[in-house]
Parts: C-alpha cells; sequence; structure tokens
C-alpha cells in the first residue's frame, strides 16, 4: 500500500487520517519538512543555551513550575515526566484510537512548535509504519489535558510499559528487543512535548462519530419499516415538509424516508400517527446535523497544535520564545461529544416509543404484543421491557461531562475539559442504541410475519436479511439468541451497505 506523505504538518483530513488509523496504511515524512523540524529544534537549544526558563524543561511541572530543574537532571526528568503520570486504569484503549493519537502527536510535532527533534519524529513514524500498540488505560482521569494516557502511550517509546504484540500484552522493552530495536532517548523537552497535547481528543472521536452514523441510517431503515407495517401515513416526510423547516439535517432523511417508503406512500391519506413516528426526521435529522457540527471541529482537530509550552520565532511586537498555551483543553470537541451523546439519547427514544407502538394494536392494527395467539401467548413483549431499561441506561450516560470542574496540582490545574469521559459515555449510548435497534428488528421482523401486506422493495429486502437470522415467533420463546443475531447484523452493515461496520473497532 503506498505511503501517505507527510509535507505539511497540517494536510491531515479525514479520509487520509482514517486510512493512517483505521486502515493502517504507512507514513513517510518529506525530507524539506524533517529540516525544517530541525531548524526550529536549533532555535529552542540556542533560546534555552540563553539562560530562558521553560517550563518542564529546566522548571518542574504544575504547582512546582517555579522550582529549578538542573541541566545534569534535565535528561533523566523528560523520563520521569512519563514515568511519573503512568497511572491510568481501565481497559486498553483500541488500536485505531492508539494509532491516531500517535499520528496526531507526529503531525503535531513536524510544525516545530513543540521544539522536539527530527528524529523523535522519524521514531514516531517507523513505529507507525510497524504496527506499534502501546496499552494506553481508557479509564477516566481528573487531569488537565490527556497527561495520564498519553504518558502511557509514550513511556512505551522509552521501553517502559507495555504493547500488544498479536493480542498479548507483552513488556515494551522485551518486544522492542524481540524486534531489533533499541528504545528511543529523550532529548530536552521531548518528554513534556509527548504528554502535553491533544491528540487523543480527535482520535477517540473520529470513530465514534463514524459508528454513531451507521447507527443513525439502521435507525432511520428501522423508523421507515416501522411506518409501512403499521400503515402510518407517510405524508410527515415529504420533502417539502422538510423544507419548510431548513435544517440540512432533517432535509436529507426526509430524502431518506421517501426513498425507503416509495412516492406512493407520500400520495396516501391516513390518520395522525403517534408524534414519536411524525417526528423522526426532526430527531433524526438534528442528530445528524450534531454530526456535521463534530465532522467539522474533526476537520479542525487533525490540523490543529496542541502543545504547551510551544516555541514560536518573532512575529510583530510578539518576541521569539516560550509561549504557554491552553490548546491541550479539547474543550469544543468535548461538548460536541456530549451533544451527540444528547442527541443519540432521543434517537433511542424513539426506538423504544416505537417499538411499544408496534405491540399496540390500537395503534399497529397488529394483533396486540405481535402474538399470533395474544393471551395464551405473550409474543414479543419482552423486547419493549428490555429496550426501556436500554433507553434508561442512556439518558443516565448522556448527562454532560464537561460541566465537571476541579482544583489539583494545588490549584494550578483548575478545570477539566474531560474528552475521555465525554467519549465513554457515548460509546455506552451507541452500544445501547446498536441493543435497542437490535430488539426492534427482531419485533419488525414479526410484525411482517404477521401481515401479508406488501413492503416497498428497499424494505421487503430490509425485513428478508433479518427474517434470514431471526425465525418467527410462532410460540413462545426465549428471544436473546435472536437479539444477538439482530445485533450481528446491525453490525455487519449490510441492512445498510452504505454504512460501514465501524462497530468492529470496539469488539
Amino acid at each position: 500500500m503506498p505511503a501517505i506523505l507527510l509535507e505539511r504538518h497540517d494536510q491531515l483530513d479525514l479520509p487520509a487520517y482514517c486510512r493512517v488509523a483505521l486502515d493502517r496504511d504507512p507514513v513517510a515524512i518529506a525530507p524539506e519538512l524533517l529540516a525544517a523540524v530541525r531548524d526550529r529544534r536549533g532555535a529552542l537549544l540556542a533560546h534555552l543555551d540563553s539562560g530562558a526558563s521553560a517550563y518542564g524543561v529546566n522548571t518542574g511541572l504544575g504547582y512546582l513550575a517555579d522550582r529549578p530543574v538542573e541541566p545534569v537532571d534535565q535528561g533523566a526528568f523528560q523520563r520521569s515526566i512519563l514515568a511519573g503520570r503512568a497511572a491510568g486504569t481501565g481497559p486498553p484503549l483500541s488500536e485505531p484510537v492508539v494509532r491516531g493519537a500517535m499520528l496526531l502527536r507526529l503531525t503535531g510535532f513536524l510544525s516545530g512548535h513543540a521544539g522536539v527533534t527530527a528524529e523523535l519524529c522519524g521514531f514516531l513514524a517507523e513505529r507507525l509504519n510497524d504496527g506499534w500498540y502501546p496499552v494506553v488505560p481508557g479509564g477516566p482521569s481528573g487531569a488537565a489535558g490527556e497527561i495520564v494516557p498519553l504518558a502511557h502511550l509514550f513511556r512505551t517509546l522509552v521501553g517502559d510499559g507495555f504493547a500488544l504484540i498479536d493480542g498479548q500484552v507483552v513488556p515494551a522493552a522485551s518486544a522492542f528487543a524481540a524486534r531489533g530495536i533499541a528504545p528511543y532517548e529523550l532529548a530536552a523537552k521531548e518528554g513534556i512535548a509527548l504528554i502535553n497535547g491533544a491528540p487523543l481528543a480527535p482520535a477517540l472521536a473520529v470513530p465514534l462519530a463514524l459508528r454513531a452514523r451507521a447507527l443513525l441510517d439502521h435507525a432511520t431503515l428501522a423508523g421507515a419499516l416501522a411506518v409501512a407495517l403499521t400503515r402510518a401515513t407517510a405524508r410527515p416526510y415529504v420533502p417539502r415538509v422538510g423544507r419548510l423547516k431548513g435544517d440540512p439535517g432533517q432535509e436529507a432523511v426526509h430524502r431518506r424516508l421517501t426513498a425507503l417508503l416509495g412516492e406512493g406512500a407520500l400520495r396516501q391519506e391516513a390518520g395522525q400517527a403517534p408524534v414519536s413516528l411524525r417526528v423522526i426526521p426532526q430527531v433524526h435529522g438534528a442528530a445528524a446535523d450534531q454530526l456535521g457540527h463534530l465532522d467539522g471541529q474533526l476537520e479542525r482537530e487533525l490540523r490543529a497544535v496542541t502543545d504547551s509550552p510551544v516555541f514560536l520565532p518573532a512575529a510583530g511586537d510578539e518576541p521569539a520564545g516560550m509561549y504557554s498555551t491552553g490548546n491541550f483543553h479539547a474543550q469544543a470537541l468535548t461538548l460536541l461529544l456530549d451533544a451527540v451523546a444528547i442527541a443519540f439519547t432521543q434517537v433511542l427514544n424513539l426506538v423504544e416509543k416505537r417499538l411499544h407502538r408496534l405491540l399496540d394494536a390500537r395503534f399497529s392494527g397488529l394483533p396486540d404484543q405481535l402474538a399470533p395467539d395474544p393471551g395464551r401467548q405473550s409474543g414479543v413483549v419482552i423486547l419493549h421491557k428490555q429496550v426501556i431499561g436500554l433507553a434508561a441506561q442512556a439518558r443516565m450516560l448522556a448527562a454532560p461531562a464537561t460541566i465537571h470542574a476541579a482544583d489539583a496540582s494545588a490549584g494550578q490545574e483548575d478545570i477539566q475539559a474531560h474528552t475521555m469521559l465525554a467519549a465513554r459515555q457515548l460509546e455506552g449510548v451507541l452500544e445501547a442504541l446498536e441493543l435497542a435497534l437490535a430488539h426492534e428488528l427482531v419485533a419488525l421482523r414479526q410484525a411482517r410475519y404477521l401481515t401479508g401486506a406488501p413492503l416497498p422493495e428497499p424494505l421487503e429486502r430490509a425485513v428478508a436479511l433479518v427474517a434470514g437470522v431471526v425465525p418467527e415467533v410462532a410460540e413462545d420463546r426465549a428471544l436473546a439468541g435472536d437479539v444477538e443475531r439482530a445485533r450481528e447484523l446491525v453490525a455487519s452493515g449490510r441492512l445498510v451497505p452504505e454504512a460501514p461496520p465501524w462497530v468492529s473497532l470496539y469488539r
């Protein structure tokens, strides 16, 4: 596979990022870009030689920033920065997330603003290309920025910590030795540069955004099936109703529902459907718009320099020197992760309401509880009760993570973005939505079994795929296996071929 040539630090877009982080394409660095990194490194060293103070280089960190670090101790200090902050817990982050963080740390360094060596940039590129996969605990942290998970990630470069090799956790030093690679020797400022930034925020967000979009496509398909099987009016979905509102996401959902239900359905009059059916374009469209905002922010984050401190050349009235920044505080992206979690919780709420209406003969026109013989049989009513629990779980997870703040490091670190926590909560919401959709699909398949009314071709094809893995419920039986097979069908992407199976990134 051809390598992605990095000729500028700010050239990444989402497709190129996904090629490296998700598809494992290699990278190469243009010699001219490495030369520019060397030039900036030389300017930084000259600045330090002049006696300037540099946070995390010749001073301590946080509350101890006023304590000097003598030249004889500065080399060991950079390594201790990594070791002393590797206090994370929880299951390891997925390989695409870890690769993404490595890639974004590399491209940030290629700006020259971090003042690291060209050798460190080359070492990072080599580890991306040979599949280096550090073990990075994914639990939440109360530290400012991403210093704890980044310490776990990048301490492996110096032979500390652990890596995943062929699915096995191996000491990093042993893994390097087996490959005939010498651990990296940190130079001045490189330890602090490796942990002070926000590469994990977009690395966490990209797979979540892709997965959310795929699930939204499945939810729209399920909504169309519910409309068709209950013979509800399709008039709320005509494109001109969407144009009356003017929201781009909503208009896209109107077009999608029209394609699934067929033009003929839009001409048929019927009674007013429950609100949960009528507002599919509004709820799904709002979720789509939030994903659009997230995509736009991600495009900016992929090009961002998030280091602190940075070494900047003179510009106008601003002198050359070290500049402390707050760019490691991924507020904009974390707020959007919170917003997407809320939006997709509302998508799940619609799943629960649709499923309840489908089981009720007054609304569906089908046998109560979708039982062939209601009363003697329970049908599939238990599916709705399970989804009630999933919706409650999602609503708890949708509580914003970004609103929390606490003092740490004797007041030096007094606010946090909580990106890791927001990402974990969104992942939990998406897990709940995926499982709820699986329950709904089992019920929709049962509804199709109980009615002989023809469906539009796209919906008939979808039901046939579900029926291929979920048999009809002619007599009461355990449904757990049916739900799991329906969930696997959602994960495969076969129901909505244009939606890739990004769920596999998390399993």
